[in-house]
Protein backbone atom coordinates (compact mmCIF):
# COMPACT_ATOMS: atom_id res chain seq x y z
CA UNK A 1 0.00 0.00 0.00
CA UNK A 2 2.81 2.58 0.65
CA UNK A 3 4.79 1.71 -2.80
CA UNK A 4 1.24 2.36 -4.29
CA UNK A 5 0.44 5.91 -2.38
CA UNK A 6 4.36 6.58 -3.47
CA UNK A 7 3.74 6.04 -6.99
CA UNK A 8 0.77 7.87 -6.92
CA UNK A 9 2.40 10.69 -5.39
CA UNK A 10 4.92 10.36 -7.97
CA UNK A 11 2.32 10.37 -11.01
CA UNK A 12 0.64 13.71 -9.55
CA UNK A 13 4.26 15.46 -8.87
CA UNK A 14 5.02 14.78 -12.79
CA UNK A 15 1.68 16.27 -14.19
CA UNK A 16 1.85 19.10 -12.16
CA UNK A 17 5.53 19.61 -13.32
CA UNK A 18 4.58 19.12 -17.03
CA UNK A 19 1.42 22.02 -16.58
CA UNK A 20 3.89 24.10 -14.98
CA UNK A 21 6.44 23.52 -17.80
CA UNK A 22 3.64 24.11 -20.50
CA UNK A 23 2.60 27.24 -18.98
CA UNK A 24 5.73 28.54 -19.29
CA UNK A 25 6.35 27.88 -22.86
CA UNK A 26 3.33 30.25 -23.97
CA UNK A 27 3.32 33.71 -25.04
CA UNK A 28 1.30 36.28 -23.12
CA UNK A 29 -0.94 38.48 -25.49
CA UNK A 30 -1.61 42.27 -25.56
CA UNK A 31 -4.85 43.52 -27.26
CA UNK A 32 -5.81 46.59 -28.13
CA UNK A 33 -9.20 47.55 -29.92
CA UNK A 34 -11.66 49.86 -30.12
CA UNK A 35 -15.57 49.80 -30.42
CA UNK A 36 -19.02 50.80 -28.97
CA UNK A 37 -19.90 50.46 -24.89
CA UNK A 38 -23.47 50.97 -24.27
CA UNK A 39 -24.89 51.09 -20.46
CA UNK A 40 -28.38 51.42 -19.05
CA UNK A 41 -28.53 53.59 -16.26
CA UNK A 42 -30.96 53.32 -13.43
CA UNK A 43 -30.88 55.38 -10.21
CA UNK A 44 -31.79 53.10 -6.92
CA UNK A 45 -34.88 54.13 -5.30
CA UNK A 46 -33.16 54.37 -2.42
CA UNK A 47 -30.70 57.03 -2.95
CA UNK A 48 -33.61 58.96 -4.88
CA UNK A 49 -35.78 58.45 -1.06
CA UNK A 50 -33.12 59.75 0.92
CA UNK A 51 -32.76 63.06 -1.47
CA UNK A 52 -36.64 63.49 -1.82
CA UNK A 53 -38.52 66.22 -1.76
CA UNK A 54 -39.90 68.21 1.39
CA UNK A 55 -43.34 66.63 1.40
CA UNK A 56 -41.27 63.12 1.70
CA UNK A 57 -42.34 61.72 -1.34
CA UNK A 58 -39.56 59.86 -3.13
CA UNK A 59 -38.85 60.73 -6.50
CA UNK A 60 -39.17 58.31 -9.45
CA UNK A 61 -36.45 56.17 -10.10
CA UNK A 62 -34.55 57.99 -13.31
CA UNK A 63 -33.15 55.86 -16.40
CA UNK A 64 -30.12 57.59 -18.16
CA UNK A 65 -28.01 55.50 -21.51
CA UNK A 66 -24.38 55.87 -21.69
CA UNK A 67 -23.21 55.23 -25.06
CA UNK A 68 -19.64 55.99 -26.38
CA UNK A 69 -16.58 55.10 -28.44
CA UNK A 70 -14.29 53.31 -26.00
CA UNK A 71 -11.12 51.82 -26.17
CA UNK A 72 -10.05 48.27 -25.09
CA UNK A 73 -6.88 47.37 -23.66
CA UNK A 74 -6.16 43.49 -22.17
CA UNK A 75 -3.35 42.14 -21.18
CA UNK A 76 -3.31 38.02 -20.95
CA UNK A 77 -0.39 37.61 -18.97
CA UNK A 78 -1.01 34.07 -17.58
CA UNK A 79 -1.32 31.63 -20.63
CA UNK A 80 -1.92 27.95 -20.04
CA UNK A 81 -2.97 25.52 -23.19
CA UNK A 82 -6.54 26.04 -22.88
CA UNK A 83 -7.32 29.16 -20.71
CA UNK A 84 -5.75 32.42 -19.75
CA UNK A 85 -5.56 34.99 -16.86
CA UNK A 86 -5.95 38.98 -17.78
CA UNK A 87 -6.18 41.75 -16.61
CA UNK A 88 -7.56 44.48 -18.92
CA UNK A 89 -9.10 48.68 -18.80
CA UNK A 90 -11.42 50.34 -20.99
CA UNK A 91 -10.87 54.36 -21.59
CA UNK A 92 -13.97 56.31 -23.02
CA UNK A 93 -12.73 58.46 -26.50
CA UNK A 94 -15.69 59.90 -27.50
CA UNK A 95 -19.39 60.42 -26.55
CA UNK A 96 -21.99 62.89 -27.96
CA UNK A 97 -23.52 64.44 -24.40
CA UNK A 98 -20.14 64.08 -22.16
CA UNK A 99 -20.90 61.06 -20.62
CA UNK A 100 -18.28 58.17 -19.98
CA UNK A 101 -17.32 54.95 -18.31
CA UNK A 102 -13.77 54.26 -17.02
CA UNK A 103 -13.61 50.16 -16.10
CA UNK A 104 -10.71 48.08 -14.93
CA UNK A 105 -11.03 44.64 -14.22
CA UNK A 106 -9.28 40.77 -14.28
CA UNK A 107 -10.67 37.86 -15.49
CA UNK A 108 -10.39 34.58 -17.49
CA UNK A 109 -10.44 32.92 -21.32
CA UNK A 110 -11.27 29.49 -22.10
CA UNK A 111 -10.72 28.85 -25.67
CA UNK A 112 -12.76 26.52 -27.39
CA UNK A 113 -10.88 23.86 -29.87
CA UNK A 114 -7.35 25.78 -30.17
CA UNK A 115 -4.45 26.89 -27.36
CA UNK A 116 -4.92 29.74 -25.62
CA UNK A 117 -1.69 31.70 -27.54
CA UNK A 118 1.31 30.63 -29.38
CA UNK A 119 3.75 27.67 -28.46
CA UNK A 120 7.38 28.00 -28.57
CA UNK A 121 10.32 25.89 -26.79
CA UNK A 122 13.65 25.75 -27.48
CA UNK A 123 16.28 23.08 -26.72
CA UNK A 124 20.08 22.57 -27.30
CA UNK A 125 19.68 24.86 -30.41
CA UNK A 126 16.29 23.25 -31.31
CA UNK A 127 13.59 25.05 -31.90
CA UNK A 128 9.22 24.04 -32.00
CA UNK A 129 6.68 26.85 -32.95
CA UNK A 130 3.07 26.32 -33.03
CA UNK A 131 0.92 29.22 -33.76
CA UNK A 132 -3.49 28.92 -33.53
CA UNK A 133 -4.83 30.21 -36.64
CA UNK A 134 -8.19 30.74 -35.61
CA UNK A 135 -9.63 30.89 -31.39
CA UNK A 136 -12.39 31.01 -30.12
CA UNK A 137 -12.94 32.05 -26.31
CA UNK A 138 -14.81 33.04 -23.55
CA UNK A 139 -15.45 33.56 -19.94
CA UNK A 140 -15.84 36.03 -17.06
CA UNK A 141 -14.48 38.93 -15.68
CA UNK A 142 -14.92 41.58 -12.60
CA UNK A 143 -14.29 45.27 -11.72
CA UNK A 144 -14.76 48.20 -10.95
CA UNK A 145 -15.73 51.21 -12.77
CA UNK A 146 -16.39 55.17 -12.63
CA UNK A 147 -19.75 56.48 -14.68
CA UNK A 148 -20.27 59.93 -15.95
CA UNK A 149 -24.10 60.22 -17.02
CA UNK A 150 -27.11 62.73 -17.59
CA UNK A 151 -30.59 62.79 -15.91
CA UNK A 152 -32.83 64.91 -16.79
CA UNK A 153 -31.58 67.60 -14.61
CA UNK A 154 -28.41 67.13 -13.84
CA UNK A 155 -25.13 65.47 -14.96
CA UNK A 156 -24.09 62.28 -11.83
CA UNK A 157 -21.23 60.31 -11.58
CA UNK A 158 -21.16 56.97 -9.54
CA UNK A 159 -18.63 54.07 -8.75
CA UNK A 160 -19.95 50.49 -10.09
CA UNK A 161 -18.82 46.71 -9.47
CA UNK A 162 -19.11 45.03 -12.92
CA UNK A 163 -19.36 41.60 -13.57
CA UNK A 164 -19.47 40.46 -17.58
CA UNK A 165 -19.67 37.51 -19.45
CA UNK A 166 -17.85 38.04 -23.04
CA UNK A 167 -17.13 35.95 -26.49
CA UNK A 168 -14.76 36.41 -29.28
CA UNK A 169 -12.72 35.18 -31.88
CA UNK A 170 -8.70 35.74 -32.76
CA UNK A 171 -7.36 35.30 -36.49
CA UNK A 172 -3.96 35.44 -36.68
CA UNK A 173 -2.61 36.95 -39.52
CA UNK A 174 1.41 36.83 -39.11
CA UNK A 175 3.36 34.92 -37.05
CA UNK A 176 2.91 37.50 -34.15
CA UNK A 177 -0.04 39.73 -35.25
CA UNK A 178 -3.79 39.04 -35.39
CA UNK A 179 -7.33 40.30 -35.69
CA UNK A 180 -9.85 39.89 -32.62
CA UNK A 181 -13.55 40.61 -31.86
CA UNK A 182 -15.25 40.70 -29.31
CA UNK A 183 -18.91 41.14 -27.42
CA UNK A 184 -19.84 41.23 -23.90
CA UNK A 185 -22.76 41.90 -21.75
CA UNK A 186 -22.34 43.29 -18.55
CA UNK A 187 -24.11 44.09 -14.96
CA UNK A 188 -23.05 46.68 -12.51
CA UNK A 189 -23.97 47.48 -9.08
CA UNK A 190 -23.05 50.93 -7.60
CA UNK A 191 -23.53 52.89 -4.71
CA UNK A 192 -26.15 55.09 -6.27
CA UNK A 193 -27.27 53.33 -9.43
CA UNK A 194 -27.56 49.77 -11.59
CA UNK A 195 -25.79 49.78 -14.87
CA UNK A 196 -26.77 46.75 -17.40
CA UNK A 197 -23.96 47.07 -20.31
CA UNK A 198 -23.01 45.80 -23.89
CA UNK A 199 -20.05 46.17 -25.38
CA UNK A 200 -18.37 45.77 -28.68
CA UNK A 201 -14.74 45.79 -30.06
CA UNK A 202 -12.83 45.11 -32.53
CA UNK A 203 -9.10 45.46 -32.76
CA UNK A 204 -5.44 43.65 -33.00
CA UNK A 205 -3.73 41.11 -30.80
CA UNK A 206 0.30 40.93 -30.29
CA UNK A 207 2.61 38.05 -29.19
CA UNK A 208 4.83 39.28 -26.52
CA UNK A 209 7.89 37.58 -26.92
CA UNK A 210 9.18 35.28 -23.82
Amino acid sequence: MNNKFKLFMLTVIIGICNHVVVASNMHQVLSTSMGMANFNVTENASVLTASGSESNAPDEPSASAISLIALNVVYEFMNYPKKSYFLKTTLPLMSSDGSGAFLAGAGMNFYISSMSSKFSINDSGNSLIFTPTLRYYWGPSLGVGYLIYNTETAKKSDIIFDLEVHGGLIYTIKKIWGIRAELAASRGTGVASSTIGVKFFVGMTYFLEK
